[in-house]
């Protein structure tokens, strides 16, 4: 069950990251998206292929033998255990450092310098744009993985009317600290702050859930309460004697649905 905080709770503070000289990070940086492929999901790849990389040690080890060398390298390639192991280490260095290109050519965050009020937009390693604080008209984003903010920011043509540029910064929901960088910056752009991404997360969640049991009840006939937007338990509870009194293995109460 996971129900609204009140309006009056205090939220917590942001702790978006920072870079050295104190800037505020808004989106995901490159560790932060690199780290969790790195020791996850690329160690599980290279022990998959790791037999086609120890087939590859072993005729290795095999010409080295032939042309004479025995050095200590080729006895302890000698195991098929040990063939298989180096074989899964090296195809995790290799994955590892090509995981990194598309990263770098994707990467693409803001940072906020506080103390001098102006904006710097990166894509990569260089800087692609940059603005005054005073210049944001919006900062909008969504807490999921996969979303992305939109930074709006007023300014002016060649002639002097008023225009709206926007940046965009992939992946603004990759963690809380990520969420929390476009938190500073609505508050320091004098806009209201969003929750922190772990309560939009959880309501996101709720609402998904809720809109799926409302499906259930609709096909059941079940009436449809209130309380069951926040109370999942309750909503299982009805849910299942309701499959019961359709399936003829509990009496009816006033308002059920007819059976089947």
């Amino acid at each position: 069950m996971t129900a609204p905080q009140p309006p009056d709770a205090p939220a917590p503070e942001p702790a978006p990251r920072r870079r050295r000289d104190g800037a505020v990070i808004i989106g995901p940086t490159i560790p932060a998206r690199y780290r969790p492929g790195a020791l996850i999901g690329l160690p599980l790849v290279s022990v998959l292929l790791s037999p086609f990389a120890g087939a590859g040690l072993q005729q290795w080890r095999a010409a080295r033998l032939r042309d004479g060398h025995d050095t200590l390298l080729e006895q302890l390639l000698a195991p098929a255990a040990m063939q298989l192991l180096v074989g899964a280490l090296l195809l995790w260095a290799l994955f590892a450092l090509w995981a990194v290109v598309p990263l770098l050519m994707t990467h693409r965050v803001v940072l906020l310098d506080e103390s001098a009020e102006t904006l710097e937009l990166r894509k990569g390693v260089r800087s692609a744009d940059r603005a005054r604080l005073a210049d944001v008209d919006h900062a909008v984003g969504e807490p999921d993985r996969g979303s992305m903010a939109l930074v709006g920011l007023r300014g002016r043509d060649r002639d002097g009317a008023q225009t709206l540029r926007q940046w965009v910064v992939p992946e603004v929901g990759w963690d809380a600290a990520s969420f929390d960088g476009l938190r500073v910056l609505q508050a320091a752009a004098g806009l209201r702050p969003a929750p922190p991404r772990r309560e939009l997360v959880a309501e996101n969640r709720r609402r998904r859930i809720a809109r799926s049991n409302h499906e259930l009840a609709d096909r059941l006939g079940m009436p449809w309460r209130p309380e069951y937007e926040y109370d999942e338990a309750a909503f299982r509870a009805e849910f299942d004697r309701i499959r019961r009194v359709l399936g003829g293995q509990e009496p009816p109460q006033d308002g059920d649905p007819e059976g089947w």
